[in-house]
């Protein structure tokens, strides 16, 4: 991967110096539980051109909506990309907004949006997640479900509304996996990049282990398990995009199968045990740490902090991010770079993903630039949040949400790092013994 220098100025306060450490500097938005309007992505391209970061990774579909305009399969955009209402919350005590969500862009859309970010020095790298995240897909066409085409209409009957993993996955039938190739054809047409997402997170193989049509495929294929059926689908995707010229990025997960082809990009997200393990197997990794990569996360024990999800991820917590940090000979070799996911979910206004992604994102741009954390960041922080008040960027002030902030009587599910590192060994069980 190549590490071109930054197309425009770098913002003041920030240090990049030299040459960057990693060639793959990235942020990851997630457009689909949230559609951003063209104009808005255009202005977060300017300002992670200004961090000198060099890719933005568009997740562009997932349950709770499809984003990208596909001729030959209009209903994904008709139906796929609306839904009556959006979860208001986390946890237990979430509710419903009831107000109606929809969008999605166009290929001319996207075509204009790659040149604006190739001038000023962004690849532009397009995700499709399969074969989990799939209840936008079904809601507009349940015959690539799991269980029968009616049965998954009741299931679906538009894009979920609510926030969390759905058991929904894509079928494994060769008319399901040509569906899914015919929508990564348009996807490349539009998408200059070598690169291109396909996700394979999350992907649950409840309705895969429970259905016998499943088993009879996986029978007739030779396929022992459901991550082998998992590794299946994502490598027959993957060898139809190196058919196209392309190679895939997808997150650890992919690893939990086998069989995924030698030059594709593994996300480590769950800890150092997908990186390590996929830099065994001598594929670049991408470290994207959820405990320092995850920009939905909150901020401080602050009881004001909007919709408090997951783990403590301060200024100070990015800032200390040490990427290669006991990491083996071999991941150090293969670390393509680092990327700051921003999942949307709970970020509804152009406000609120600026209050969830800057300061912090500056943090993370001198962790990505120099490969290490940032020395001195907080002696320049007044120069770099003055500079982003230039900018009209609403960020979250050093000492905490200002009132119009914050989100009273809106709940959330805060977890403690202590219960999330248990979490991530259970998670990681499988790629452990994989890699014993």
């Amino acid at each position: 991967m190549t590490a071109p220098t930054p197309a425009a100025p770098v913002a003041r306060g920030l240090r990049l110096e030299g040459e960057p450490r990693f060639a793959w500097r990235s942020v990851m938005l997630d457009v689909a539980r949230r559609f951003r309007p063209v104009s808005e992505l255009r202005r977060f391209i300017d300002l992670i051109a200004a961090h000198g970061l060099n890719v933005l990774q568009l997740h562009l579909t997932d349950d709770q909506g499809w984003r990208f305009e596909v001729r030959a399969f209009p209903r994904l955009t008709e139906v796929g990309a609306a839904r009556s209402s959006s979860q208001l919350g986390h946890g237990p005590h979430a509710t419903q907004n009831g107000v109606p969500h929809a969008g999605f862009y166009t290929q001319a859309e996207l075509r204009d949006l790659v040149a604006y970010a190739r001038e000023r020095g962004i690849r532009l790298v397009p995700e499709i997640d399969v074969p989990g995240h799939a209840r936008a897909v079904l809601a507009a066409y349940p015959e690539y479900g799991v269980g029968g085409a009616d049965a998954v209409a009741r299931r679906n009957p538009e894009p979920w509304t609510g926030y969390g993993i759905s058991d929904e996955v894509l079928n494994a039938e060769d008319v399901t996996l040509g569906f899914v190739c015919a929508v990564f054809d348009e996807l490349c047409e539009v998408f200059e990049d070598e690169v291109v997402g396909i996700g394979g997170d999350e992907a649950q193989k409840i309705r895969w282990r429970s259905d016998p049509r499943t088993q009879e495929i996986m029978r007739e294929r030779g396929i022992a398990d459901e991550d082998g059926l998992q590794a299946f689908f994502l490598a027959r995707v993957a060898a139809h995009l190196a058919s196209r010229g392309r190679r895939v990025l997808g997150f650890d997960e992919m690893l939990e199968g086998g069989g995924i082809p030698a030059d594709a990009i593994v996300a480590s997200w769950r800890g150092p045990v997908g990186a390590e393990l996929a830099a065994s197997r001598g594929h670049e990794v991408v470290l994207c740490p959820d405990l320092f990569c995850y920009f939905d996360y909150r901020q401080s024990d602050d009881p004001h902090e909007p919709i408090p999800i997951g783990t403590v991820l301060s200024l100070d917590d990015v800032a200390a991010f040490d990427p290669l940090a006991g990491a083996s000979p071999e991941l150090a070799r293969h670390a393509a770079g680092v990327q700051a996911n921003v999942w949307c979910e709970h970020l509804d206004t152009r406000e609120r993903l600026d209050y969830a992604v800057f300061p912090r994102l500056g943090a993370f741009a001198e962790v990505a630039w120099n490969g290490r954390p940032a020395e001195g960041f907080a002696d320049r922080l007044p120069d770099y949040l003055a500079w982003l008040g230039e900018q009209g960027v609403d960020y979250r002030p050093p000492a905490g949400p200002r009132p119009d902030q914050q989100r009273p009587g809106v709940p959330g599910m805060p977890k403690s790092r202590a219960a999330r590192l248990t979490e991530l060994d259970a998670l990681t069980a499988n790629l452990r013994a994989r890699g014993a």
